[in-house]
């Protein structure tokens, strides 16, 4: 019995000897073929640290825009604050005290509102000025939009005299920004230019009409 034992470890020997010599070619990465693989180059990523792949695929667009001479697209960032008690309508008419202005300008109409709820705008407005420059690294930046929206809406019984009651509502509201990069005065002088002669003068009624200045969707009658 201990002989065949030593014959099968005899036997299974030549086979081990040659998986170890295998497993060293292996590591030494000996290719056992003609063929001769050429080395993949390693693509050019942007260095962007705990980045997610969108900001990568974003970065590239820019870059591959700039190189073909295109503009790239326009950076903007979206805040929302959390519900806080307030009514939507008094709340609305915060954000359109706001709205269209530059954000430094924005948190001085709120420091020196007497409105409650100006605080609460005025830190978020600071928060997402940070994030902003932090994240996306903008400068220059207007409220480009700035809209309310309804938060819970919390009945409570309000008792009155001789046993009978009332329904008051608490209410919160929550407000959001966009900011938007402001626009260069060539770029705005750009936009506002216009090949129709008299397109940007006031239009009043008691203006004289000026011969050179088109009419457009002209009444029957007139405005007076």
């Amino acid at each position: 019995m201990p002989s065949l034992t030593l014959q099968a470890f005899k036997a299974i020997q030549p086979i081990k000897q040659s998986m170890l010599g295998f497993r060293t070619i292996q590591s030494f990465r000996f290719s056992t073929t003609t063929q001769c693989h050429a080395d993949q180059p390693t693509p050019e990523r942007p260095q962007i640290g705990a980045s997610s792949l969108f900001e990568n695929v974003q970065v590239e667009t820019n870059e591959t825009l700039t190189k073909s001479g295109e503009k790239p697209v326009d950076k903007q960032y979206t805040w929302s604050s959390a519900n806080f008690r307030t009514s939507p309508r008094k709340l609305n008419m915060l954000a359109r005290q706001i709205r269209n202005l530059p954000v430094e300008e924005a948190i001085k109409q709120m420091e020196f509102s007497s409105k409650r709820s100006a605080k609460k705008i005025l830190h978020n407005l600071a928060f997402a000025r940070k994030n902003a420059q932090e994240q996306k690294g903008m400068e220059n930046m207007v409220v480009s939009q700035a809209w309310v929206g309804k938060g819970r809406f919390i009945q409570r019984v309000n008792p009155h005299g001789r046993g009978q009651f009332g329904v008051m509502h608490r209410k919160e509201a929550h407000i959001s920004f966009l900011f938007k990069e402001a626009e260069t005065p060539q770029e705005a002088a750009k936009a506002n230019k216009r090949s129709i002669r008299g397109w940007k003068d006031t239009e009043k009624v008691w203006t004289p009409l000026v011969g050179t200045k088109p009419i457009y969707n002209a009444k029957s009658f007139y405005n007076w």
